[in-house]
């Protein structure tokens, strides 16, 4: 059976797209790469402090929300379902979801697939940890002089946590000035941040020619785009018009990090995704419509 839609990943903005979409009656199949939906609250064991009303909550804990919601609300979904290949059906009225075992059809496409830590070279080991949450929380920090590499807010927040953690020392090094949230960057002492050029080296465990024990790479997230379509980017994200269709791909959408469209966190992913959700459903309502008038000739004999 084709479904009306799609969802390509179960981050919250996925999940928000596929929840109001199903509730609104249309037939939706969400598919997930990972054992869990989730994304990247599922490597975050910290509490989200952003998130209104759920105080507390670790980012673990608010992926696990979703994957209860999904289940409680009966949305069609399946995990360990890595998308390799998205492309339009041979008729061109629908798509196409594929792996190696499956292919899924569908008029409409949502892209949630998010983004994942920048490397830029570097390798995860028992020293180093790309990207904020387990990849640093695995590492043996207390006693160790620590490096964080980039200048955003996952920096800042690392180089607190592996200081209360107990390390000897943490230094943050960043090629330009900090781009992190007051709150945060007030949580290390500025003689700690260094800013300017740098040259860090995984080999010989050190930054501008000072050794270190542990190395956090904080330099970002890229996005993550299935195989078989190649899309138009902006500024390195899906580039999406105001209802977060991709221009030139019909009934093709993005939502949430992997579109930069706006600020991206969780609370503004669940909005994207309820945002396209409506938008999918006000087209395929229109299409209805339509297609329901009585035809041409039969108006005109009426006048």
């Amino acid at each position: 059976m084709i479904e009306d839609l799609i969802v390509v990943g179960g981050g919250p903005a996925g999940v928000a797209c596929a929840l109001w979409a199903h509730q609104l009656g249309l037939r939706v199949l969400l598919v997930e790469a990972g054992s869990a939906v989730g994304g990247l609250q599922l490597r975050s064991p910290y509490c989200n402090r952003w998130i209104p009303g759920l105080h507390g909550k670790t980012g673990q804990e608010v992926a696990a929300s979703l994957q209860a919601h999904l289940k409680a609300a009966a949305v069609p979904h399946l995990v360990n379902f890595a998308a390799a290949k998205i492309q339009l059906s041979a008729d061109h009225v629908g798509w196409e979801v594929s792996n190696e075992r499956a292919t899924h059809s569908a008029l409409y496409v949502v892209i949630a697939t998010g983004v994942k830590p920048r490397s830029e070279g570097f390798l995860e080991s028992g020293r180093v940890g790309i990207g904020p949450g387990i990849s640093m929380e695995r590492l043996d920090v207390v006693g160790k002089r620590v490096a964080i590499l980039g200048g955003g807010d996952n920096a800042f927040d690392q180089a607190a946590f592996a200081k209360q953690k107990g390390a000897s020392c943490v230094d943050i090094y960043c090629r330009h000035a900090p781009r992190a949230q007051p709150i945060l960057m007030r949580q290390v002492e500025a003689r700690f941040v260094h800013i300017g050029p740098f040259r860090a080296d995984q080999l010989s465990m050190s930054v501008n020619g000072t050794p270190y024990d542990i190395l956090g790479v904080q330099f970002g997230f890229q996005v993550c785009i299935p195989g078989g379509l190649r899309l138009p980017l902006k500024d390195g994200y899906l580039d999406v018009d105001r209802n977060g269709a991709v221009p030139h791909f019909p009934r093709l959408f993005a939502v949430g990090d992997v579109t930069n469209y706006w600020h991206p966190c969780v609370t503004t992913s669940y909005a994207h995704g309820v945002q396209v959700a409506k938008s999918i459903q006000n087209e395929l309502q229109l299409a209805q419509s339509m297609t329901s008038l009585p035809p041409a000739s039969l108006l005109a004999n009426a006048a």
